[in-house]
């Protein structure tokens, strides 16, 4: 996949509607469930929850093509698409993406209010970051760094 570059962040929103569109996030969500689509198969799909127009649903997934989150592939008349990558790979590019913003601008304050985020969850969520912190730095140690 190349990498994704979100053009806009919606904090107020949750899940990917942060990075996506409503239509955006329903169209990836039934491309991962089948792994591969033409586009009347994805339309099928979301005429079940929503009332859509077909060339609505054909002009989003080529959009979502240009911006690299799915491949097309021609067949015959038609082209077939798949995610160009995994929901959770997509999830990690996106979250990277955003902490990298918040850390490149205010290192000490991100990471003092994630910790006071972090400190506010069950005591398993602080035990895990911790774990995680230990363990990236033995990674760091083994590299002599």
């Amino acid at each position: 996949m190349q990498e994704f570059v979100a053009t806009s962040f919606k904090p107020h929103k949750n899940g990917l509607n942060q990075v996506l569109g409503d239509l955006e996030q329903d169209i990836m969500e039934v491309l991962w469930k089948r792994e591969e689509a033409i586009v009347r198969d994805v339309f099928t799909e979301l005429r079940k929850k929503r009332k859509i127009a077909y060339t609505t649903v054909m002009t989003v997934m080529g959009r979502l093509a240009n911006k690299g989150l799915l491949s097309k592939l021609p067949v015959k008349n038609t082209y077939l698409y798949k995610p160009a990558c995994t929901k959770e790979a997509f999830e990690m590019s996106v979250s990277r993406e955003v902490l990298m913003g918040v850390l490149g601008n205010y290192p000490q304050t991100a990471f003092t209010s994630f910790i006071d985020i972090i400190a506010e969850m069950e005591p398993e969520q602080m035990e895990y970051l911790s774990n995680l912190i230990e363990e990236k730095k033995g990674e760091l140690r083994k590299r002599g760094r």
